[in-house]
Formats: structure tokens, sequence, C-alpha cells
């Protein structure tokens, strides 16, 4: 028993790497792929138009704004409305990059399922296909329970700061891993939705397979703040999270 246990607590690092690698094969996948790179592009378009969107909004609230803190004709209000119209984009813009992430995948998730179903095609996999609305429908319900167990988690890894020595080291090591383990159950999830596994069997197969796991949702963690990758990290997770699923659900 306990060289058994050293041995698999020896693979940990492999099996974590191993996962990390496959959001780049599903970089490569993409190149492989009849008609994938489109399916990348279009979303990308749409979360970037969103943006552009709401810079002109940002561009033309400015005087309005400008005029609920001028009070007078007093340089020192001009002054201050500009300090705080920066404060007020600078909560925007972090928001919405906060945010990017969870828009992208409902936005993009009919593109990112149709990828998937391509992937599984190409490698000849057995797969049940849904129609564009139920992959939106699940990315909503997705994302909605997602955003409120990291809200639950973050407040939880919050109170964990206060404990005396250790609370901020067990703060940041948990939420970087409970980030990891989310962003990697999300890649694989529609792969395994495609061969039947409801929502808790989803869970205990991440469970199963969670340093694999957790290394693809690191790799898609450090692309989402990286600028421009973070734009097409999302399709290469999908390609990678089918990939990695093909191999382990053997």
């Amino acid at each position: 028993g306990r060289s058994r246990s050293s041995t698999s607590l020896s693979n940990i690092p492999s099996r974590f790497a191993h996962g990390f690698s496959f959001l780049w094969r599903g970089a490569g996948e993409l190149r492989r792929t009849p008609g994938a790179w489109w399916l990348m592009v279009v979303p990308v378009f749409i979360n970037l138009a969103l943006f552009v969107g709401l810079v002109v909004w940002l561009i033309n609230i400015t005087p309005t704004l400008m005029g609920w803190f001028t009070f007078g004709a007093w340089g020192g209000w001009v002054v201050l409305a500009w300090i705080i119209a920066v404060f007020v984009y600078a909560a925007i813009v972090i928001l919405y990059a906060f945010l990017f992430s969870i828009v992208a995948e409902v936005l993009g998730a009919p593109f990112y399922e149709e990828i998937g179903v391509r992937v599984d095609k190409r490698h000849g996999a057995a797969i049940v296909e849904r129609p564009w609305y139920q992959e939106v429908w699940l990315a909503i319900v997705q994302e909605s329970q997602k955003l409120a167990v990291l809200l639950v988690i973050g407040f939880a890894m919050f109170l964990l700061q206060f404990l005396p020595g250790i609370g901020q080291i067990l703060s940041i090591v948990g939420g970087v891993t409970i980030l990891a383990v989310t962003l990697g159950g999300d890649a694989v999830g529609p792969a395994l939705a495609r061969r039947g596994y409801m929502l808790g069997d989803r869970r205990r197969w991440v469970l199963k397979h969670l340093m694999v796991v957790s290394g693809l949702g690191a790799a898609k963690a450090i692309g989402l703040i990286i600028p421009i990758l973070n734009t097409v990290v999302l399709p290469f997770a999908a390609a990678g999270g089918t990939l990695l699923v093909q191999k382990y659900d053997a």
C-alpha cells in the first residue's frame, strides 16, 4: 500500500503537466480540423464588438458624468470630475475583464461545441449532438452555477486570511486550486456531455482525473490573463478538453 501511494504521489506532477499540455494540443488540433478556425474567430469578434461598444458608450456618457460632479465655475470641480470619471471607467473595464471569460463562454458556446464535435468526428468518437440553443442554455446554467460557487469560495478564502500564520497561504493556494479545477472542468464538460454523462457523472469523472483536468485548467487560467492569447484560449481549451476526454474516457 505504501509503495502504491508513493507511486501515485510521484505521478502527480507528470499528470498535471500532461493535462497542461492539452491546451497547446488543442491549438494544434484546430489547425488540422476543417472549418474550425472560423468557429474560433466569430465569437472573438462578437466579444471584441461588445468591448468596442462599451468604450463608445463610456465616451458618450462622459459629458453627462462630468456634469454630475461639476458644481460651478471653479476649476477644481473639473479636475475632481475627471478623477471620478477615470475611476468609474477603470472600474467598468476591470469588471468587464473579470466577466470576459464568462461572457465569452456563453456567447461562444455553440461555436466551441461545434469545434468539439468536429474534433470528435475527426477522431471517430461516438457522440450525441444537441441543438445550438441547448448549448447556450447549458452554458448560461453552467456559468451561473460556476459564478455562484466562485463567490462562495471567494468569501471562504477571504475569511481564511484572518487565520493567524498560515491563513493567507491557505487562501491563495485554495483559490488557485479551485480556479484550476473549475476551468478544467468547464473544458472537459461539453465533451463528457456528448458522451451521455449527466452533471453528477461529469463531476465524478473530473474528480477521478483531477490532476490532468487541473493541469488543463491551469493552462486555461494563464491564457486568460495574457493579452491577445485570452481571445483564443477558449476555443483552444474546447479542442484540448475534447482530446483529453478522448484519451482518458477509453
